[in-house]
């Protein structure tokens, strides 16, 4: 079995990036009475693969987009069918109080499970150019997000986004990033509803313009990693930002850097992969 693990200590929590080919893990009573790590709560965000886990009596099915939990002070089976990877978070089981977590499935289409998702592949992209201060706070944010999913709850209606008005306007926000009028005043008219139905959609999200600018910034952190060779102001153009001061300032407030130091960042790295591989040929 292939199979391939970076992992960084941050304080009160563990972050990794994972690889794995097909497996079989079995995290049983003869491991837990071993294991020095029963204290503790696994987060997997599944990006790639498909997966089936045994938590006590439950089995579920996980798919690419899913956030799974684990306790570790109890019995855990998994069974991966094809090449998986995944962003863990090991974290005390006090984070998160007395909430029943073991096997907790976060559904990939759910809107809080999005947004976490969302997070965590954003705390990984910049995490080697943060400062201690900017770490501390991703921490934070990290913790309050799955604290606000597991308060939050999830019921039926929440997996047919088709049948959801807030759904709805999540994916129309998604699609119309690009256009400078995107706001509180176009989704009312789109959507036929008043300013405060509106509201109180986003209400739990931080409102309805956090939530259109925290997409925009993370589009942009995408592009600035994955588009090397393009030129950072037409990409913070590409998603409706008019002031290129105003993105900076709420860039920096976002992830504690500037576009700028996160281009230099993944640059500095792709290059360092280029010499790491030429030097093995």
């Amino acid at each position: 079995m292939d199979a391939s693990i970076v992992a960084y200590r941050l304080g009160e929590i563990m972050l990794a990036q994972s690889a794995s080919g097909m497996a079989h893990y079995l995290r049983d009573q003869h491991t837990i009475a071993h294991s020095h790590f029963n204290d503790c709560l696994f987060m997997r965000l599944l990006l790639q693969g498909r997966l089936r886990g045994r938590f006590g009596d439950e089995q579920v099915d996980i798919k690419r987009g899913d956030i799974y939990l684990t306790d570790m002070a109890q019995v855990s089976e998994l069974w991966l069918a094809e090449d998986c990877r995944h962003i863990s978070v090991m974290l005390p089981r006090s984070r998160v109080d007395d909430m029943a977590v073991h096997g907790k499935l976060l559904h990939g289409e759910w809107l809080p499970c999005r947004m976490l998702r969302e997070h965590l592949i954003a705390f990984v992209e910049v995490l080697r150019d943060c400062s201690d201060d900017t770490v501390t706070e991703m921490i934070k944010a990290t913790l309050e997000l799955l604290r606000f999913c597991l308060r939050t709850g999830e019921t039926s209606s929440d997996r047919q986004p088709a049948e959801d008005a807030r759904e709805r306007i999540v994916r129309y926000i998604d699609q119309h990033l690009a256009d400078g009028n995107l706001g509180a005043l176009r989704l009312q008219q789109v959507f036929g509803i008043s300013r405060a139905q509106l509201y109180r959609q986003f209400a739990e999200l931080g409102g309805v313009k956090h939530y259109i600018l925290n997409k925009r910034l993370q589009a942009v952190l995408h592009d600035l990693c994955h588009e090397p060779h393009q030129n950072i102001v037409t990409i913070i153009g590409r998603y409706g930002f008019s002031s290129e001061r105003q993105f900076q300032r709420a860039f920096r407030g976002r992830f504690g850097m500037t576009a700028s130091q996160v281009r230099a960042g993944w640059q500095y790295k792709a290059e360092a992969d280029d010499v790491d591989g030429g030097s093995e040929e």
